[in-house]
């Protein structure tokens, strides 16, 4: 026993005395002074069994969530990084009673796991025998972007928000750390040129890249989300239109977007008319994105584009080909109609935003030539 743990002895005796004397009955006997004794030493036991813990309350949070799938699976991956944090603290720092709850969580606490989720990378470096079954993908660890850690963090104070609604606890911490806004770069997309060189290729030779390239077009014209878009069959086009309800901002939002079919989308669509139940032959997300790179390559896309490095502090520069994925798609509809119509209402109906989304702050850049054209409106 340490200098410390006996200068404590007399302190617990007096409070294992108090708290008998207070619970005191007729029906004491010897396990209930043994659960006077246990409660006095480990409080954090004593606490859990009238509260269920962060971690059951993280559980149920997910188990009720009915948004966005893709929402539901950050969840999924925030409940996984807090238990991994709870088991790092229990048996690496050797606080083995250590248990959040949503009623005492501090300001000190959320920030002790921001840096966890910071530094995991290298703990996992550290001690790999802890981590690697306790991973689902033994990927090489990697730092996170700045974004994702502001991300992760921000759905803490979601969820913690939840628990308020839900009279689990009056505990305001979330209000105190506050959501932080992750940082962006400009968005960069394909220019109208660009995506015409695509459509105009001809991949006789390379069937697959050739599909890759039609769903990648046809997504570059509509502009959805690609969760959205893999969900789409033949009954989502009416009278000429693309029509479908968003799945991630149904909730605040339920309305069904109307996009009308460029004569471009309308032919790729035809490609494929003999095809039954899905709108296009969609490949899995991961062999989307690397075949999307591997065709902006072969059709010579190689325009240098300046994105924020994983960290989010520094710009630095790369081939499109190297940076696009599905989601660029999304951005080429949304940057060349912005271009000729910088309103973000009216394209929202289309892209499936919500009604005064924050993203179109992101496409406000002017290029010299909307400049020019707004000197030469002055008589």
């Amino acid at each position: 026993m340490t200098a410390i743990e006996q200068k404590r002895v007399p302190e617990q005796i007096a409070a294992i005395i108090e708290r008998a004397e207070k619970t005191f009955s007729e029906k004491a006997d010897g396990k209930w002074m043994k659960q006077v004794i246990e409660d006095v030493l480990h409080p954090a036991r004593a606490f859990e069994r009238d509260h269920p813990n962060l971690l059951h309350r993280i559980h149920e949070y997910l188990e009720k969530y009915d948004g966005a799938e893709r929402t539901k699976e950050h969840i999924v991956r925030f409940e996984r990084t807090m238990t991994r944090y709870h088991e790092y603290r229990r048996e690496l720092l050797g606080d083995t009673d250590f248990t959040l709850f949503v009623e005492t969580v501090t300001l000190g606490q959320m920030n002790d796991f921001r840096e966890y989720v910071a530094n995991e990378y290298l703990l996992r470096q550290e001690y790999p025998d802890f981590y690697i079954p306790r991973m689902l993908i033994n990927h090489k660890p990697k730092p996170l972007s700045n974004t994702t850690v502001i991300n992760i963090m921000n759905l803490f104070c979601t969820f913690l928000h939840w628990c308020k609604r839900m009279k689990y606890s009056d505990n305001e911490v979330y209000a105190v750390y506050g959501c932080k806004e992750p940082t962006y770069g400009d968005p960069f997309y394909l220019t109208s040129e660009e995506r015409n060189v695509l459509y105009d290729a001809d991949l006789s030779d390379c069937p697959k890249l050739a599909v890759i390239r039609d769903i990648f077009v046809f997504h570059c014209y509509v502009g959805c989300r690609v969760g959205d878009l893999y969900r789409m069959t033949k009954e989502n086009i009416k009278d000429g239109f693309l029509e479908y309800m968003p799945q991630k901002t149904k909730k605040c939002q339920a309305k069904t977007v109307r996009v009308p079919l460029h004569e471009k989308a309308v032919r790729i669509l035809e490609r494929y008319s003999g095809n039954t139940g899905k709108l296009l032959p969609f490949k899995p997300i991961n062999t989307y994105n690397l075949g999307i790179r591997e065709l902006l390559k072969h059709c010579g896309i190689d325009r240098m584009v300046t994105i924020l490095d994983t960290h989010g502090y520094n710009t630095v520069q790369k081939p499109l080909y190297e940076v696009a994925s599905s989601h660029t798609a999304r951005k080429t509809f949304v940057g060349n109609l912005y271009r000729q119509v910088p309103d973000p209402n009216l394209i929202a109906s289309m892209s499936g935003h919500v009604e005064g989304s924050r993203a179109f702050r992101r496409y406000r850049t002017i290029d010299d030539d909307m400049k020019r054209k707004l000197v030469e409106m002055i008589n």
